[in-house]
């Protein structure tokens, strides 16, 4: 069938009962969709050609369609006019028939909301390190036999007698604590619980967008992004001297 051809083009009002007007709530904002009520009943007239309206009072019991036909009305499907037809009076638009249902709006309760512990926990894929916290001395250890190369390809936080990595080759460090991550930083082998993505975890421990989370089972750490710079030997051999005591 042709759209040039569709009987349902011609279609420009309907009958049905007055219950089944909810079916059009979902074009109540169309212009030019007229509703009057007779009782348990009511007549709408729409511009022919708005299928979108004829879609929506299909599944409606009860309901006839009709076309006009010059100062005639017919049923659809039918040939001669019948005496049924739409009032002459003007018609209220439709948006005005059908309203939203009045909400009722509600006090918060102590209960509606329940706090929910953000951590980490064991579990999560196999993961590839991105940053790792270890001790300065071990971290001069390391630095003293790391090639030019592997320094470069790393950044570093001091702090105290503790210091961080960022990057991709990192190295291995006994006794440090490699993460994995990029904005929000989580211990290998584990993984945030509850399930939430990085920003939204950043938004609930108040980091800026230049700090990095450093989440752990018992703890969460903030730390500058600009904390952490370009590693070297000198840089570590300088805050090995001042930031730890001397062994022994």
């Amino acid at each position: 069938m042709t759209p040039e051809s569709d009987p349902w083009k011609t279609v420009s009002a309907a009958r049905l009962p007055a219950a089944g007007l909810a079916a059009l709530a979902a074009v109540r904002h169309l212009p030019d969709i007229g509703v009057q009520l007779e009782g348990d009943f009511a007549w709408v007239h729409w511009p022919a050609g708005r299928i979108e309206v004829v879609r929506c009072l299909l599944p409606v019991a009860g309901l006839r369609f009709y076309r006009q036909d010059g100062n005639e009305w017919v049923p659809f499907n039918g040939r001669l006019p019948t005496s049924e037809r739409p009032p002459v009076v003007e018609m209220k638009p439709l948006a005005s028939t059908i309203v939203p249902d009045r909400m009722e709006p509600r006090a918060a309760t102590d209960s509606a909301l329940t706090p929910i512990r953000l951590g980490a926990v064991r579990g999560g894929p196999p993961r590839r390190a991105t940053a790792l916290i270890a001790s300065v001395r071990d971290l001069a250890t390391w630095a003293d036999m790391a090639t030019t190369r592997e320094l470069s390809s790393v950044r570093v936080a001091l702090d105290g007698d503790r210091a961080g990595l960022l990057g991709e080759g990192l190295p291995a460090i006994p006794n440090a604590v490699r993460y994995w991550g990029d904005s929000v930083f989580v211990p290998l082998g584990f993984q945030t619980e509850p399930a939430l993505p990085a920003e939204t975890i950043r938004m609930a421990v108040g980091a800026g967008n230049d700090e990095l989370v450093f989440l752990n089972e018992t703890e969460v750490e903030i730390v500058p992004n600009g904390a952490f710079v370009p590693a070297t030997r000198a840089a570590v051999r300088l805050a090995i001297s001042h930031r730890t005591p001397a062994a022994p």
